[in-house]
């Protein structure tokens, strides 16, 4: 029998919080955009941040046309870095916003990049069925990679109504 990727479903709330942003969109958005923000948190000073530690999230960026992604086969995707509210980058190159107070269903999926385009939409139906959420108008629903021990993660968290 496999093992259980998936943690039990949660209900957590986050305080309002600052973040560093960039957007790309073609074939292969996610490792181009991660390179991207990775490379801009290190000419910014935040890898360089007294007493920072590295958190970086990322989420589907949803205005993409129909054309795009049928006659192109384009997608969007968002990383950002989760910033400290006192930290003034070094460099232009992404946009700092705020994700504001909001309560999420989430849960943990263990190795997620195995079969990432079957384990991660299938951890978005189970939140979203759990959550009930009609409208993720001016919320937003995102990821969060690390590795702990050897192993890679992935927490996703969903609005919940």
């Amino acid at each position: 029998m496999e093992k259980e990727i998936y943690s039990p479903i949660k209900v957590v709330t986050l305080e309002k919080f600052k973040i560093a942003k960039y957007v790309i969109i073609n074939s292969a958005p996610e490792q181009d955009v991660v390179i991207y923000i990775d490379r801009w948190a290190e000419n910014s000073g935040l890898l360089d941040f007294k007493g920072y530690s590295k958190r970086r999230i990322g989420w589907d960026f949803p205005y993409v046309s129909e054309e795009q992604k049928t006659k192109f086969g384009l997608r969007g995707y968002v990383a950002a870095y989760i910033i400290p509210e006192e930290f003034i980058p070094k460099c232009d190159g992404a946009e700092l916003t705020y994700i504001e107070t909001d309560t999420y269903v989430t849960l943990t999926i263990t190795d997620p990049h195995k079969d990432s385009f079957k384990n991660i939409p299938k951890a978005f139906e189970m939140l979203i069925e759990y959550s009930k959420t009609s409208s993720w108008e001016n919320r937003l629903a995102f990821e969060e990679e690390y590795d702990n021990n050897g192993v890679h993660y992935m927490d996703i968290f969903v609005p919940m109504n």
